[in-house]
């Protein structure tokens, strides 16, 4: 069999597998010579009435090279001449620290790729041995795991109901190339692809080449190592969920004696993949060992963190969890006119909405919900909201003496990374009440005292 019979029949059985059939198909595709051919092989298979499922190719314009717009008129015009739908998708890269531009750049891809995607598409990318073989190297160079060694599989789940699906992953850049000039294909060089000062063209031109003339079945070989060591990951996989389910409570953290009482390399694994159910990024062997030493095995009475790439590991109350890093907000403050009201007040840090009027006595509770009700002087012009924490006596509604702020956070139960999260809002620079918390007395004192009779009360409530 040619090898343009050998990858046509390869993709059918690939896309006839029962997790894919009947799924929308997107493309990613860049314009060389991997996407090209399978953009070819797609759309023979179309034309064969062999693929009946819906299908459209996405270009992603990254705009980090001067041939960029060129690229976008070759894949568009490639696209329309065989006759499959097209999209051009123009990503903007904003540097991130830690983060290399070339990790940027593939975020941003298969970001724009999911955006643009049915719920439950299939993406589709070129990757073939080649690639498998350079991702296994570069995991080995970074002293990867188990999960790294194991490199890319042919199918995983991308994003919610999404997929992601390599149909070529076991097959050459040779057997590719070789159906590119078989068909008379045309394609484009992306001219990054020969600066040798990346580590994964530097493999590919150098290193690569010289294993292949020594042991040229190489490729297949490694493919296999990366199957087992996918074998492995799952296995592991499996066990660390049945130990998060033994340790962990109803809440989903993980409880630090029953944590400690596992063997070292099942507590490594447990915290790897509760991370991975959390969507965090995998902490490096360093950090593995911080979050052990700081927050597993921590004095009972601390609350230590560890930061990581895009989360927090926290230790609370003998437990581990995980949370988002939260911005600083101690600086943040909204002054709101209460001739303005009602008024809805966006707050920051992902937060949500506040929604603010004034009401009378007889109609405070016709909403459905818990409102807060705070009364307010008939003099009263401005209130300001704000999350400048600072530990000083209150005297909350449901005490009967003041406290420190602190002390009255600990009675609620709550965490001290979410004290500066709490909505304060101040009349008259007091502190009058805590949103969804408590109402402060003194402040209620405060206007007991006046000869004002105050005929309304704010209400406050939580958007949903």
């Amino acid at each position: 069999m040619n090898t343009s019979n050998s990858l046509c029949q390869q993709l059918l059985e690939f896309l006839n597998q029962h997790q894919l059939l009947g799924r929308p198909l997107t493309l990613a595709y860049s314009g060389g010579c991997d996407s090209q051919v399978l953009l070819h092989l797609l759309a023979s298979l179309k034309n064969q009435s062999q693929l009946t499922t819906q299908l459209q190719a996405i270009h992603v314009h990254h705009g980090l090279s001067e041939n960029a717009d060129d690229w976008l008129r070759f894949t568009k015009q490639q696209a329309q001449q065989l006759g499959i739908p097209y999209q051009a998708i123009k990503v903007d890269l904003t540097a991130q620290k830690r983060q290399s531009l070339e990790a940027l750049a593939r975020d941003a891809r298969y970001q724009a790729l999911s955006e643009h995607s049915a719920d439950d598409a299939v993406i589709l990318t070129a990757h073939h041995q080649d690639d498998q073989l350079e991702t296994m190297l570069l995991a080995l160079k970074r002293g990867s795991g188990v999960s790294g060694l194991a490199a890319m599989s042919d199918i995983r789940a991308h994003n919610k109901q999404q997929l992601l699906a390599r149909p070529l992953l076991s097959s050459s850049r040779m057997d590719i190339e070789h159906y590119a000039e078989q068909h008379n294909l045309d394609w484009v060089e992306d001219e990054s692809n020969v600066d040798e000062r990346f580590d994964r063209n530097f493999l590919r031109r150098r290193i690569i080449p010289s294993l292949l003339e020594r042991w040229p079945h190489m490729l297949s070989s490694s493919s296999r190592s990366a199957k087992h060591f996918s074998e492995a990951q799952q296995l592991l996989e499996h066990y660390a969920k049945d130990d998060i389910d033994t340790i962990s409570n109803a809440d989903k953290q993980l409880l630090i004696e029953p944590l400690k009482a596992l063997s070292a390399a099942r507590q490594r694994n447990v915290i790897r993949f509760y991370c991975k159910q959390h969507g965090v990024l995998m902490p490096s062997e360093a950090q593995l060992e911080q979050i052990m030493h700081t927050c597993v095995y921590a004095k009972v009475d601390a609350n230590p963190q560890v930061k990581l790439a895009n989360a927090m590991v926290r230790r609370y109350k003998q437990q581990l969890l995980i949370t988002p890093i939260y911005q600083d907000l101690s600086n943040w403050a909204q002054t709101i006119d209460i001739n303005d009201l009602p008024q809805q007040v966006s707050l920051p840090d992902d937060l949500g909405v506040l929604q603010l009027d004034m009401v009378d006595h007889q109609h405070a509770f016709e909403l459905k919900g818990s409102p807060q009700l705070l009364p307010i002087s008939n003099d009263c012009q401005q209130l300001i909201l704000d999350f400048n924490y600072q530990n000083v006596k209150v005297w909350p509604d449901f005490r009967d003496k003041r406290r420190e702020l602190k002390k009255v956070y600990q009675e609620l139960a709550l965490p001290n990374w979410q004290r500066g999260r709490q909505i304060n809002v101040r009349i008259e620079q007091t502190l009058a009440a805590v949103v969804d918390r408590f109402i402060n007395k003194d402040y209620l004192q405060s206007l007991a005292t006046t000869s004002d009779k105050h005929q309304k009360l704010l209400r406050i409530r939580r958007c949903d």
